[in-house]
């Protein structure tokens, strides 16, 4: 195995291995009560991690077949991780300053807390649209390499398309509220979660075979 291909062998141990970490964090962020310090570690390194994935399964796609797509969906994913991290920070840290406003609020001070807390909700919700569909573009340029990959295939690709399209049409109809709020129960961030880590754990157990066959 030459350098280069060593390297891509590592990018793919590495960005997996990531991507399984982070969405092993998504559900205990949601539903398990932590204090505040690993809320924030996690919440923290949920975002690095997410942001990884992408370059481990660009370089075990192209191996395969070279192909900008998979570069640009890793990129995607970059981004998108950026956006999540950015956006759950500045919730938690809005959320800190209200709580320890209201401990010492009046009642008319509790009014104005939370009007300042719907003006500003809106600036969480313009990065998690922003955040979707990054990550829904990324959905779409790998599920396009994944229809003939000898390792992946059709079934993975319209699993891919069929989230991803349904994630845009429910943010675009839903826009500016969240789709809750639209009345369409969202569902699909356990879906997409379960798709990259369906997808994390198969580079990782193709790996070896790619690199030493390919």
């Amino acid at each position: 195995m030459n350098t280069q291909r060593r390297f891509a062998n590592q990018w793919v141990k590495f960005g997996a291995s990531c991507g399984i970490i982070a969405n092993l964090l998504f559900p205990v962020l949601i539903f398990v009560p932590l204090p505040d310090y690993l809320m924030l570690f996690f919440t923290a390194m949920f975002g690095i991690t997410y942001a990884l994935l992408g370059f481990g399964i660009h370089h075990f796609l192209k191996e395969s077949k070279p192909t900008i797509y998979t570069q640009v969906a890793a990129i995607f994913i970059l981004i998108s991780g950026f956006l999540f991290n950015v956006m759950l920070m500045i919730q938690l840290t809005f959320k800190g300053y209200i709580e320890s406003f209201e401990e010492q609020a009046s009642p008319s001070d509790l009014e104005l807390l939370n009007w300042i807390s719907k003006t500003v909700n809106p600036i969480h919700l313009g990065l998690q649209f922003s955040n979707d569909f990054f990550t829904a573009c990324a959905m779409v340029l790998l599920s396009l390499v994944m229809f003939r990959h000898p390792h992946f295939g059709k079934i993975w690709s319209a699993m891919g398309y069929t989230i991803a399209t349904a994630l845009i049409i429910i943010k675009c109809y839903s826009f500016p509220f969240t789709p809750g709020e639209v009345g369409i129960p969202y569902l699909l961030g356990p879906f997409i979660s379960l798709w990259f880590s369906a997808i994390c754990i198969q580079c990782l157990r193709k790996r070896n075979q790619v690199f030493e066959l390919s």
